[in-house]
């Protein structure tokens, strides 16, 4: 099985396939090309008459891609998709807040933390798909804990305007205690049902990109 390579005819960017795919896939724009559209672009031309591949030019323009190929910067990658990943959870924290189900920001706070990932790194990757799950999950245990300590924090106010205690808390005081609610089974079961979703939500929306990545990940290594 050989591993060809030519120019994306939309995007510019490099494609490597094997000579037995029926079809292949630009692991930057994600167009998808048929296997005849691939060995036109191998031959040197399209249906539209532009050359991509095939000859000493365009040998030449990949030689240079693979040269300047921008490589994959984890740490800033990092970086992005933690700052995108939040707003998944600032989603959950609104969404809690108005009644409405939160845990499909799961969802939204996968996509975001991958984008994230592909702008700052610069580079698409099963790494980058991983670190944009764990980006997600993190931020949705802090918003899903934000919620709980901001339900805490308004039990005590209604507890003292009812005459019930004499004191109230701040919201930090309820940072720091809010875990102990979670000790009533009543109140502990709701919150970790919603979370479970939340978490389950994260892998569905983490899905195409995993399999995007290993995908590109095997046809680069067979």
């Amino acid at each position: 099985m050989a591993v060809l390579r030519c120019i994306c005819r939309n995007c510019g960017s490099l494609i490597t396939f094997d000579d037995s795919s029926e079809s292949c896939e630009c692991f930057f724009c994600h167009s998808v090309f048929t296997r005849e559209e691939a060995e036109a672009m191998i031959e040197g031309a399209d249906n539209t008459g532009m050359s991509y591949c095939g000859n000493e030019n365009n040998a030449r323009i990949i030689e240079e891609h693979d040269v300047d190929e921008p490589k994959e910067n984890v740490v800033a990658g990092i970086v992005g998709a933690v700052i995108f990943a939040l707003a998944g959870g600032v989603l959950w924290f609104i969404l809690y807040q108005v009644g409405f189900f939160s845990a499909l920001s799961g969802v939204v706070g996968t996509v975001c933390a991958n984008i994230g990932y592909r702008l700052f790194a610069r580079k698409e990757s099963l790494k980058g798909a991983i670190i944009s799950v764990v980006a997600a999950v993190l931020a949705i245990l802090i918003a899903w804990y934000m919620c709980l300590s901001l339900d805490c924090y308004n039990a005590f106010k209604d507890w003292f305007a009812s005459g019930q205690i004499n004191y109230t808390i701040t919201f930090a005081q309820a940072v720091r205690i809010a875990y102990r609610f979670l000790a009533e089974p009543e109140i502990a079961g709701p919150y970790f049902g919603d979370l479970a979703i939340g978490l389950l939500l994260c892998v569905v929306g983490a899905f195409r990109f995993v399999a995007n990545s290993i995908k590109s990940y095997r046809k680069e290594h067979a």
